[in-house]
């Protein structure tokens, strides 16, 4: 039976005919027939069918599932931003991002990087300040003093350092 069915496929491949529009040649098993009615839909194309409507329906759920956790991130944010605020006595007040706060103790207590840490996806450093929460006595008064002389004269480098993962230190 089977030899049979490959036989009669075969002999398909060997039958030839010629289209009566454009005169070329042509094997019958390569050809495709119609009717002037659209065939009936048959179980493989209602299967395809299906399966594309639930790969639509799929791709509508991911972007509703996304958008929803968008939202609930930016809740989140949003929710965060306010418990901060009602808790910091320091960098709210100032409106300051705590996120910019780098604690160094001395000779200031602070360094904030204001906009480092930006919600607006903005990360540009505005200007870097130094903050001090109380006053300083003595030494650090004239640290302080120190540093504010230089910044105002301009009379400093940046010099930028990188450790790698080996924990080797570089000048960039």
């Amino acid at each position: 039976m089977q030899t049979e069915v490959i036989d009669f496929y075969s002999s398909l491949r060997q039958i030839f005919g010629v289209c009566d529009c454009c005169g070329q040649v042509f094997r019958l098993s390569d050809s495709k027939l119609y009717q002037k009615k659209k065939p009936s839909v048959d179980w493989k194309e209602r299967i395809d069918i299906e399966i594309s409507k639930l790969e639509n329906a799929e791709s509508k759920l991911q972007e509703k599932i996304e958008l929803a956790r968008e939202a609930a991130r930016e809740a989140g944010r949003r929710d965060a931003d306010k418990l901060v605020k009602k808790i910091d006595p320091i960098f709210s007040p100032l409106k300051l991002n705590p996120n910019d706060a780098k604690v160094i103790f001395h000779p200031v207590d602070f360094i904030i990087f204001n906009g480092m840490n930006s919600n607006n996806g903005d990360t540009t450093i505005k200007n870097i300040l130094l903050l001090d929460k109380n006053g300083k006595k003595g030494e650090n008064l004239r640290i302080q003093s120190s540093i504010e002389k230089a910044v105002i004269k301009s009379n400093y480098e940046w010099l930028t350092l990188r450790v790698n993962e080996n924990g080797v230190i570089f000048e960039e």
